[in-house]
C-alpha cells in the first residue's frame, strides 16, 4: 500500500539510532538500501513523506537490538516536533482536552498521502477514550507506536500534572510481554482484537499545556485545516477506499474458507452488487484491487524465500499451479523467472 508518513517519524527513528549508538546500521546493514532511504529522507527533509512499509521494516530490524517493544523504546525519545503540525497544535492548546480534540480532527496529517484508520474520541463514565481500528495486522508496530506517542505527547503537554491512563487496550496481540507495556504506561493493559484505545480520567483533561497560546493555536489550526482540504481530492478518497478494501481482503484470507468478495461486502455492510457500484463510482473494480493486493504480497513473499505452495495458500489459491498462472498474468513471467531477476 502506498501510505506515507511525515518526516518527523524519520527524525525520531534516527534519534533512536543516535541515542543507542546504532548508526552503523545506516551503512553496514544487510538491508542497506532501506536504511539509505532513511538517510535520503533526512537529507532532503522528505516533504512528500516517507514510505510506511519501509519504515515498518526498519522498525522490525531495530527490534532485534532491544528486549522491550521497539514502539516503547522509540516513544521515549519522541519530542512534540516529531508529530509535525500536530505537535505544535498540541503544545499551544489551552489544555489536554483541546489538544486531544485537535488530534482527532487533524490526525490524517500524520499520514501525508492517506490515513490508516480514523481516530475517534468518546467521553463517557467520567473518562475520555481515544480509539482507532486495527485492520492491518502488518501495521502492528505503527499502531503501537502511535498509541505510545499519544501518551508521550500527553506527558509532554501536561508535564507533572499527568495522571497515568485508566486503561490501555491493544488491538493486536503484542510480540513481547504485556509487562513492558504496563511499566511504560503505568496502568492496566487489556487485549481487544481489532481496536486500540487509551483512556484517561476526565479530570486529566483540564491539565494546562506548558506552552498554551490560543492566538498561535488558532493560526496553526487554520493552516492545518487548509492542509486537510488540499489533501481531500478524488484520488485521495479513491486510495482511502482501496486501502479499506485491502484491509478486509487481508482478514478474509486469514479466514481461509471465506469467499473473499462476499466477506469484504459484509464487513462494509454492503451487498456484493452495492459494493461493486461503490467501487465503480471511484473508478475501481474489486478484482483489480484483489489482484493488486495479491501481486504486492506475492512479490514480498517470494523475496522472503517462501515456497510457492505456501504462498498459494496464503493468497487463497487452490494450489500452486493456480497461483503460478495468476502471477504470470499479472507480470508476464513465472514466479521462478521473477526470482532470477532479483
Amino acid at each position: 500500500m502506498s501510505v506515507k508518513i511525515i518526516v518527523g517519524y524519520v527524525r525520531l527513528l534516527h534519534r533512536v539510532l543516535q541515542h543507542y549508538q546504532l548508526e552503523s546500521l545506516l551503512s553496514g546493514s544487510e538491508q542497506q538500501s532501506q536504511w539509505q532511504q532513511l538517510t535520503d529522507a533526512l537529507n532532503n527533509d522528505a516533504e512528500q513523506g516517507f514510505d510506511l512499509t519501509v519504515y515498518l521494516q526498519l522498525m522490525k530490524q531495530l527490534q532485534r537490538y532491544f528486549k522491550r517493544p521497539i514502539s516503547l523504546v522509540m516513544a521515549e525519545q519522541a519530542s512534540l516536533q516529531d508529530a509535525g503540525m500536530m505537535g505544535y497544535l498540541a503544545s499551544t492548546s489551552l489544555n489536554l482536552q483541546q489538544a486531544m480534540y485537535l488530534l482527532e480532527q487533524y490526525y490524517p496529517l500524520l499520514f501525508q498521502q492517506t490515513n490508516l484508520e480514523q481516530l475517534k474520541i468518546v467521553e463517557q463514565d467520567q473518562q475520555i477514550q481515544i480509539m482507532w481500528s486495527a485492520n492491518y495486522q502488518d501495521y502492528r508496530e505503527i499502531y503501537e507506536l502511535n498509541l505510545s506517542l499519544i501518551f508521550r505527547i500527553s506527558k509532554l503537554i501536561a508535564q507533572e500534572q499527568l495522571i497515568p491512563p485508566r486503561l490501555i487496550q491493544l488491538g493486536l496481540p503484542p510480540h513481547l510481554s504485556l509487562s513492558h507495556y504496563e511499566q511504560f504506561f503505568g496502568c492496566k493493559i487489556q487485549l481487544y482484537v481489532g481496536q486500540y484505545k487509551i483512556c484517561f480520567d476526565q479530570q486529566v483533561l483540564q491539565a494546562r499545556s506548558f506552552a498554551a497560546d490560543q492566538q498561535l493555536n488558532q493560526v496553526l489550526s487554520t493552516q492545518a485545516k487548509q492542509s486537510l482540504q488540499q489533501a481531500d481530492t478524488f484520488e485521495h478518497r479513491q486510495q482511502l477506499l482501496k486501502q479499506k478494501v485491502w484491509g478486509f481482503i487481508e482478514q478474509a484470507l486469514k479466514q481461509q474458507n471465506e469467499v473473499i468478495q462476499d466477506y469484504v461486502a459484509r464487513q462494509m455492510h454492503y451487498s456484493e452488487r452495492t459494493l461493486q457500484r461503490q467501487l465503480k463510482s471511484y473508478q475501481l473494480n474489486f478484482q483489480d484491487i484483489l489482484d493488486e493486493y495479491r501481486l504486492n504480497l506475492s512479490q514480498t513473499y517470494l523475496k522472503q524465500g517462501r515456497s510457492l505452495v505456501e504462498i498459494a495458500a496464503l493468497l487463497g489459491y487452490a494450489d500452486q499451479s493456480a497461483f503460478g498462472r495468476a502471477f504470470k498474468r499479472w507480470t508476464g513471467q513465472t514466479p521462478k523467472q521473477f526470482l532470477k531477476q532479483l
